[in-house]
């Protein structure tokens, strides 16, 4: 296989139908967190860095999605997405993590984190869409099975950390 051939992801179809609500959203939550991100200067340095940081991210991924729609990207969107959603549910039960002021701290819960929040899981489901697009229906069965598994897995773990019960 010759080189050029490896670098050509294939670039998804229907490109308006799908690839241009991802960006929406992606520039939504990049507009929220940027929103959000005096407040947070005001709290500490490092939470309005981090919020900053997101929403540049979170910007310059919806200019390369519309400019290179590949599979590569595809999977950067979601995993980086999975990450920011993560830590917004670590702080919002278990604590900031690490460092800062308000470490150990429990967040609260508002509209404008539930709406950031909110657009970046529809991304990531939008962006797991096209990545399904076109494969064959028994492939994508597996693929759903095992993402919902995992997902109850994790979920369960999460319960269990949380409430501090022993693992059984």
């Amino acid at each position: 296989m010759s080189r050029s051939s490896v670098l050509n992801y294939p670039v998804y179809p229907n490109r308006s139908k799908i690839i241009y609500p991802a960006a929406a959203l992606s520039l939504l939550a990049a507009l929220i967190h940027l929103w959000v991100m005096p407040e947070h200067f005001e709290e500490w340095w490092g939470y309005g860095t981090f919020f900053l940081v997101s929403a540049v991210a979170q910007g310059l991924y919806c200019a390369a999605l519309l400019r290179w729609p590949r599979r590569p990207l595809l999977l950067l969107g979601i995993g980086g997405n999975l990450a920011i959603i993560a830590l917004y549910l670590l702080t919002r039960t278990a604590g900031i993590p690490f460092f800062g002021p308000h470490a150990g701290e429990v967040e609260g819960i508002g509209m404008l984190d539930l709406s950031a929040t909110a657009a970046e899981l529809a991304l990531i489901g939008t962006l797991g869409a096209l990545l399904l697009r076109g494969l064959p229906r028994e492939r994508v069965v597996v693929v759903l099975f095992v993402l919902g598994l995992t997902v109850l897995f994790v979920g369960h773990l999460l319960h269990l950390i949380l409430s501090g019960s022993p693992a059984h």
